[in-house]
């Protein structure tokens, strides 16, 4: 039996936006092995392709984030989701040469699975205070300027 992966409060980084992400990201692991217990190929091929490209984008997004914010390390953090990206799209390529599709979406399950948990407590909090300050201080300066400008 595959290892529980699920959401908990110990991924949330107190950022809605990217919290939601997150959290959509999960809910494709959980399907995933939805679609395993069915061994419906046709399903598992659609919810690995679907976390993937949801992926890559959640990551171009969490980058802009903090490029606007400033953020120190963001090339560093760039890198790891360029490792990721490459990881994501070999196995799209192996879907594509007919390895058996079951025992890779449990391969796929169990790596990004553990990726993504070990990215989130990792690496991910290391931006959470920029990328907040820059959000909050965008807040504040439209709403003074709304009320003082």
């Amino acid at each position: 039996m595959a290892i529980a992966i699920s959401w908990t409060a110990d991924f949330e980084t107190g950022i809605d936006i990217i919290d939601e992400q997150h959290k959509r990201i999960f809910e494709y692991l959980k399907e995933i092995d939805q679609a395993i217990s069915r061994k419906s190929v046709e399903q598992i091929e659609h919810v690995i392709k679907s976390l993937i490209d949801y992926a890559i984008s959640h990551n171009t997004f969490e980058e802009s984030l903090m490029e606007k914010a400033g953020y120190p390390m963001l090339d560093a953090h760039h890198e790891v989701h360029e490792r990721f990206k490459e990881r994501a799209d070999s196995y799209r390529v192996r879907f594509g040469s007919g390895e058996d599709p079951i025992r890779l979406a449990r391969e796929v399950r169990s790596d990004i699975g553990l990726w993504l948990t070990n990215h989130i407590k990792r690496d991910d909090k290391h931006y959470v205070n920029y990328v907040k300050r820059s959000l909050e201080g965008g807040f504040v300066a439209r709403m003074l300027g709304k009320f003082f400008g």
